[in-house]
């Protein structure tokens, strides 16, 4: 009888652990890496090139399927879809099939990169919130769950402009000195008492920067106003750059930098 207890209770451990080793094979990736799945996650570098904002507010992104196990996203010229395995720390991606959209030489590079970092990646992990796919310990692309800052759409009030003799120019009402960049190469400019419009380019990947102010309303600004100052900056503006949700331009011959911020309610 005693005999007979001691089988019956070690049948009964074994049948727990093996129960327990199948559901640890059984249980796919686990919650660690269900984090990365069901988010579209936006595109910040590639190749070790950081993406600079697109037109029309595009952005290259990324979403994971969990249910299909198909990965879905914009790669900077064209919409892509195609499967995935997702194993823990593990990720390997199957041949993608995209749209068959012509674009420019630029964004036909970028979507190069993307395609071939996908394919080489291996495993992911996340860093500093961003989400990173790798090959051995190489980093491919990084990715972020927010949208690059784009220099389009928002009115940029002029915080200050600091010069590289110290001197630092301040608006007592930097809504008063605005400005805002539109995507056909237009801007609307605020200065003072003056309404005033003109044309930009920008190169985004050296984010170089080009303004020509060329009309104006004529009203007589009280004494005090910046609105020269304010002007002339434009004229000078080389590079463009944005830091902690700020608008940064420098100035020729690295005279100084103007300062910009989002408008209350942008």
């Amino acid at each position: 009888m005693r005999k007979r207890l001691l089988v019956i209770a070690w049948s009964l451990f074994f049948g727990i652990l093996l129960v327990s080793c199948l559901k640890r094979e059984s249980s796919g990736p686990g919650p660690e890496a269900a984090g990365i799945e069901g988010i579209q996650w936006y595109l910040q570098e590639v190749a070790g090139s950081q993406i600079s904002p697109m037109a029309n507010n595009k952005q290259p992104h990324i979403m994971l399927n969990s249910g299909r196990k198909q990965a879905t996203g914009f790669s900077g010229c064209n919409n892509f879809f195609g499967s995935y395995e997702l194993d823990g720390a593990s990720l390997k991606f199957g041949p993608v099939g995209s749209t068959r959209m012509a674009c420019p030489d630029l964004e036909m590079s970028l979507e190069t990169e993307v395609f071939k970092a996908l394919e080489h990646t291996r495993t992911w992990k996340i860093q500093g919130g961003e989400l990173l796919f790798l090959s051995d310990n190489d980093v491919l692309v990084r990715f972020s769950r927010e949208k690059i800052q784009g220099l389009f759409g928002p009115v940029w009030q002029w915080v200050q402009t600091l010069y590289n003799d110290d001197r630092k120019v301040v608006p007592e009402n930097p809504a008063n000195y605005t400005v805002q960049f539109k995507e056909d190469g237009k801007l609307s400019v605020k200065g003072d008492c003056n309404q005033k419009g003109g044309v930009y380019s920008v190169s985004p990947g050296e984010k170089t920067i080009s303004i020509e102010i060329t009309h104006s309303t004529m009203a007589f600004c009280p004494e005090g106003s910046l609105e020269d100052e304010f002007v002339k900056g434009f004229s000078a503006a080389v590079i463009y750059s944005f830091k902690d949700g700020d608008l940064y331009i420098d100035l020729k011959f690295d005279s100084g930098t103007m300062r910009f911020s989002k408008q209350q309610g942008e």
